[in-house]
């Protein structure tokens, strides 16, 4: 086995990088880390190390460069702290950092071969990393996001020095239903009445609601729409997404994304970005205009919308991502835990560092919600 470090995905063969790529794992695909290598996102820098064992590519992942806050989750009175501190001190807990996933998705981007040896072949990834942030003299290196099912492979990152941490917990809807009709009978009255009032919110005053595939002369509202969110975002916000990351989305990944858009009066004034996997829909991004938000539902729309999508195209899971738990329990959604693993190159920091960041990372405090009427009906 060797390990070759290329600086563009454009280095690499498509066919034979996509020949080890697993099912339903969009974000490990070619045309998705080409769209998102050349989509500008906030100071990111990428790099792509592939094992090699002759010709043959037999594991392969992505790695980005960016410039991160450490305390990016932190709220309340530590918050407070920490941004009356970066009043004096600008660069305080800003952390340069290797990142081996990708900027605008969860999930893992390593992919392995059918029958080779992974530990071997996750070793050289790590040593192949640890190389590269030591050459860029970047000191923190990060793998992410990890399912529980997965952590008997990854938990050998542990034996090389690394923390097993978290980020915030992740979202899931198993779809069980035919129409989206027979999803609303699945769900218990309380619930039920309040998605169908905040529905009628979005039927009134010129309101429309559509699903394109063809997007392209909205791509300057959706950066004003996405800014919105940004600017007023309270539990997390990092990728600042201009016009032309949803340009090259659409352009690499064409049948396999869309937007869910409301207009008022012809006027955009939310979206949702979505990404068809193979079998499960990844609702990637929403904006907001926020002087209609309360008075039409347009955030609680876009989620109701969904999972109409999700039923009409057949898929068996939706992946809502993280942040906002609340809106997303009380429609069905059941948290799942994103496991991560950190390393500072400096031991003494190596201490610290993850402690911090495990620290101010606030993970499911919303409580259970029993929203259907049957257990048959959740994950």
């Amino acid at each position: 086995m060797k390990v070759i470090l290329h600086k563009s995905i454009s280095e690499i063969d498509e066919s034979k990088w996509n020949s080890i790529v697993a099912k339903n794992h969009l974000i490990c695909t070619y045309k998705y880390l080409e769209s998102v290598e050349k989509s500008e996102i906030n100071d990111c820098r990428y790099y792509y190390p592939v094992v090699y064992e002759g010709n043959e590519i037999i594991a392969h992942t992505s790695v980005y460069f960016i410039t991160t806050e450490l305390d990016t989750f932190a709220q309340g009175f530590i918050k407070k702290i920490i941004i009356d501190i970066r009043k004096k001190w600008k660069n305080f807990l800003i952390l340069r950092s290797l990142e081996c996933g990708t900027p605008v998705a969860l999930g893992t981007t390593i992919s392995f071969k059918n029958g080779i040896n992974r530990v071997n072949a996750l070793n050289l990834i790590c040593q192949n990393i640890e190389h590269l942030a030591k050459e860029l003299h970047i000191p923190v290196l990060l793998f992410r996001d990890f399912y529980n099912e997965e952590l008997e492979l990854f938990d050998h990152l542990t034996e090389l020095g690394y923390t097993g941490i978290h980020n915030l917990p992740g979202t899931k809807i198993e779809v069980r239903w035919k129409s989206f009709n027979e999803y609303l009978n699945s769900i218990r009255s309380h619930y039920k009445w309040k998605i169908i009032e905040r529905i009628k919110k979005c039927q009134r005053d010129n309101i429309s609601i559509e699903i394109l595939n063809d997007y392209s002369r909205y791509y300057d509202d959706l950066e004003k729409l996405w800014m919105n969110v940004y600017n007023n975002a309270k539990e997390y916000r990092r990728e600042i997404l201009k016009s032309v990351f949803f340009k090259q989305t659409k352009e690499y990944l064409g049948d396999k994304s869309s937007i869910i858009l409301i207009k008022k009066d012809n006027i955009p004034i939310g979206f949702t970005l979505l990404w068809f996997d193979d079998e499960t829909l990844i609702p990637i991004f929403s904006g907001l205009d926020y002087n209609y938000n309360d008075e039409y539902g347009i955030y609680f729309n876009l989620l109701y919308k969904i999972v109409e999508v999700a039923i009409d195209k057949g898929k068996k899971d939706i992946d809502l991502g993280i942040t906002t738990l609340i809106p997303k329990k009380e429609m069905g959604a059941e948290t799942v835990t994103l496991n991560m693993y950190m390393k500072h190159l400096n031991p003494l920091l190596n201490k610290i560092v993850p402690w911090l960041f495990e620290t101010m990372t606030p993970q499911d405090n919303a409580g259970e919600r029993k929203v259907f009427k049957s257990k048959l009906n959740v994950l």
